[in-house]
């Protein structure tokens, strides 16, 4: 665990370095300063916990250099010192951010536990923050599945659960690899920290970096104020990287040097920052051949193949099938609904292209249209099917390439959708920018 980071300003040098001298021997790291601008500049260029202010400095006093600090860094912890005459002031400097006061003469134990206390404060916040989101995303999380090759996936994920190496998820769209990234997390010693999914394929490139490592105020119009990154949020977690193979080139070399140190600046920072995490990443990509085709990074890629998981799609797992659809029935508005003889047998016999996530939508879609207490097959709507062919070649059907099938399936959902681009590639379980690449790549139109 690093140690806390001190900021301490005061204009009395001989006070200063005494006091210096001893919180670094108590293992604070700490850095120095005489007067509020030259703190303000090391403010800029360093993240601290606490900071330590004289209320009396020359030029900008300490409430002044208090409302600055928090400008830039609003989640530091600040203690005012003040003498007899200023207490009034410094209780108006609580009003406005600082954590305590301390009068001067103090007592230097009486100041060390006061920082102690205020660093515990820091981690409580940081701590509550994150909680409610650990809290939603654990009750979210459980996975389904008894064949064969399924459980031989879920017990390589337990094996390498608690290990700190980075792990790559293949599979299709809708497999599940967002829960295998949870499950890599909830059962390993991370699980009360903070699980942090990032979509690379979700936000222009301008924006996806500024997401994962957070910008400075100023950085950019309409940057306000400071923003701590994804990476940050994920500080003792894990950070989950989906539709890996969708990031920019330019922003993998950025997250290359973080796997590597641990290390990042946020947009328009000078600041170095460090935070542990471990970094999960996911794709329906061929990576090697993205790293083949120029692109995706090779050195990337090997630092994120360290371990590798591949998820079954559901047409090689079918006898999961049941499990599955009584799970999402009683999901929905209606649980108690069944699905009839004919439709679990119409289930049977299709392929889910769309995967485990396409048997949610059907699923969800039979409750609303069935009129009883049984989903008839007609009830799911279920595309038609093209991998059997249509056309017989020397008494043989032919059979329909990858492309082929990918092309009717996507028409088929941009239709279901009338077109709705962001609910279409909801369903396909790929990025909106990702759709309208596929709509120009096969010449779609509406």
């Amino acid at each position: 665990m690093s140690a806390t980071r001190l900021l301490v300003v005061d204009d009395e040098q001989d006070l200063l370095e005494l006091l210096v001298r001893r919180l670094k021997r108590k293992g604070f790291d700490v850095d120095s300063a005489g007067t509020a601008e030259d703190a303000l500049e090391l403010v800029k260029k360093n993240e601290y916990d606490i900071g330590v202010y004289d209320i009396r400095l020359p030029g900008m006093d300490g409430i002044e250099l208090l409302k600055e600090t928090k400008k830039v860094q609003p989640d530091i912890e600040v203690l005012i010192l003040t003498g007899h005459g200023t207490i009034d002031t410094a209780i108006e400097a609580m009003k406005v951010g600082a954590f305590d006061y301390i009068t001067k003469p103090y007592n230097l134990s009486e100041l060390e536990l006061t920082i102690g206390k205020a660093a515990e404060n820091k981690a409580l916040k940081e701590k509550n923050d994150s909680m409610k989101k650990i809290i939603a995303q654990h009750n979210e999380f459980r996975i389904i599945g008894d064949s064969a090759n399924f459980k031989e996936v879920l017990e390589m994920t337990r094996r390498i659960a608690d290990s700190d190496v980075p792990v790559l998820i293949e599979g299709e769209s809708g497999t599940g690899k967002e829960l295998f990234a949870k499950a890599l997390h909830y059962w390993s010693c991370r699980a009360d920290e903070p699980f942090v999914p990032v979509n690379s394929g979700a936000l222009p490139e301008h924006l996806l970096e500024s997401e994962l490592f957070g910008h400075s105020r100023g950085a950019f119009t309409g940057a306000s104020q400071d923003k701590k990154g994804l990476v940050e949020a994920a500080k003792g977690g894990t950070l989950f990287l989906d539709e890996l193979g969708e990031m920019p080139l330019a922003l993998q070399v950025k997250l290359l040097r973080f796997l590597e140190t641990g290390e990042f600046r946020r947009v328009g920072d000078v600041r170095e920052r460090h935070v542990t995490v471990r970094v999960v990443a996911a794709t329906n990509r061929d990576m090697e051949k993205e790293v083949a085709e120029g692109r995706f990074r090779e050195d990337l890629y090997y630092r994120l193949n360290v371990v590798k998981l591949t998820i079954p799609p559901l047409r090689e797992r079918k006898g999961d099938l049941p499990s599955l659809i009584d799970y999402f029935i009683v999901r929905t508005k209606d649980p108690s609904k069944q699905l009839s003889e004919g439709a679990f047998a119409a289930l049977e016999q299709y392929d889910f292209p769309g995967n485990v996530r396409e048997l949610s939508h059907l699923i969800e879609r039979g409750v609303l249209l069935s009129k009883g207490s049984l989903i008839e097959a007609d009830n799911l709507l279920l595309p038609k099917q093209v991998a059997v062919g249509a056309a017989p070649v020397g008494g043989t059907t032919r059979l329909c390439s990858l492309e082929e099938v990918e092309k009717v399936h996507i028409e088929n959902a941009l239709k279901q959708m009338n077109w709705n681009k962001t609910k279409a590639a909801d369903v396909l379980g790929i990025s909106v920018r990702n759709l309208y690449r596929k709509i120009d790549q096969y010449g779609l139109k509406e």
